[in-house]
């Protein structure tokens, strides 16, 4: 979605107050590694093999193989101009970003490192805006954007990126008045297992979650209770712990520090979505990731705080008030990265729930 996400500085009296009314505890947690840049970054993947990119402004792209405890940093020629706010990672090699623009899409892909990019796709329609990118592995991926005409963009690749195929409209998801993704952390498009995929909405009267079980080919939708009806509103990111449980988080990103009905479960892979965090403990959140291999525990992040769940995503912890855009776990460490070049760091066990008296 086109909307300016400027990061909102947790400074000041009427925010403290806030996170205080919201948070159970705050506890430092996040170890911040240095990237030399001041990008706003927002696009984040793992690979399989442990690899992290990360895509900024400016062309800027951001690449660790120590689960984020150093990185490099790469520019993607004449594209100073543009956000890379959607990442897909292969390995540590092999990589997809994505520009979200106004009227443009543009998807580029590197196969050494980083070292050398090819421009696989673009578009420059009116109205076009990419919004997320996800993978099912180094051949098969799908990007997906805004409504044009009525109906989600979605294009898609079976042979790495040498032919990317638009979905043709009669077959792709239609938006109701108002609809969109957003571009916030890369995760309101999330590829999963078995041809499974999931587009996340908001901007309409009610926020939705799109499904796919073929790869994209077909779509049915399922209502959330996540709150929306304003254009800045609804789910921002989604979180599949497995197949059948996840989880979706968002809010008003006009208003982060406001709590309010920001998340909602699913246990049977997306048909149905229940209500979740009925305390309304977090404020607007930007970013999930499960982090237990069991799917009970999820971090999630927003540009004023950190919230943790210990049972897949119905109770929240509001356990920090550092602000980031998109979080990921890699090799056992939670990765989170937000404005001004920041990126940050944390094992597993430090997101451990606080107990409660």
């Amino acid at each position: 979605m086109r909307y300016s996400l400027t990061r909102r500085k947790t400074r000041g009296p009427l925010i403290a107050l806030a996170l205080l009314a919201t948070a159970s505890t705050a506890h430092a947690q996040w170890q911040p590694s240095e990237t030399h840049s001041l990008a706003s970054f927002r696009g984040l993947s793992v690979a399989p093999d442990g690899a992290v990119w990360v895509g900024g402004p400016g062309g800027t792209v951001l690449r660790s193989t120590d689960a984020g405890a150093t990185w490099r940093t790469e520019t993607v020629p004449d594209t100073h101009s543009f956000d890379f706010r959607g990442v897909a990672a292969i390995d540590a090699r092999t990589a997809f970003v994505m520009v979200a623009a106004t009227d443009t899409a543009r998807i580029y892909h590197t196969s050494d490192g980083g070292a050398t990019w090819t421009l696989q796709y673009t578009d420059q329609r009116p109205g076009v805006f990419l919004d997320g990118i996800g993978c099912w592995n180094a051949l098969r991926c799908l990007a997906a954007g805004d409504p044009i005409d009525g109906h989600f963009v979605i294009v898609a690749t079976t042979d790495g990126g040498a032919h990317w195929r638009p979905l043709p409209a009669a077959r792709a998801p239609a938006a109701m008045t108002g609809e969109a993704a957003f571009a916030a952390s890369n995760s309101s498009v999330v590829a999963g297992a078995g041809g499974r995929a999931w587009i996340a909405t908001g901007g309409g009267a009610i926020a939705r979650v799109w499904r796919s079980a073929d790869y994209g080919a077909t779509w049915t939708v399922a209502s959330t209770p996540v709150a929306a009806g304003t254009s800045s509103a609804g789910i921002f990111s989604l979180a599949f712990c497995d197949a059948q449980r996840g989880v979706a988080v968002g809010g008003d990103y006009a208003k982060p520090a406001a709590p309010g009905a920001h998340a909602a479960v699913t246990t049977d892979g997306g048909a149905t979505w229940v209500v979740a965090d009925t305390a309304h403990e977090t404020p607007y959140l930007s970013a999930a990731a499960c982090v237990a291999s069991a799917g009970n525990r999820i971090v999630a992040v927003g540009p004023v705080a950190t919230a943790v769940s210990p049972d897949g995503g119905l109770t929240w912890d509001v356990t920090d008030d550092t602000g980031f855009n998109a979080v990921a776990v890699s090799r056992g460490t939670v990765i989170a990265v937000g404005a001004d070049g920041t990126t940050a760091r944390a094992a597993i066990p430090a997101f451990a729930p606080p107990r409660h008296e």
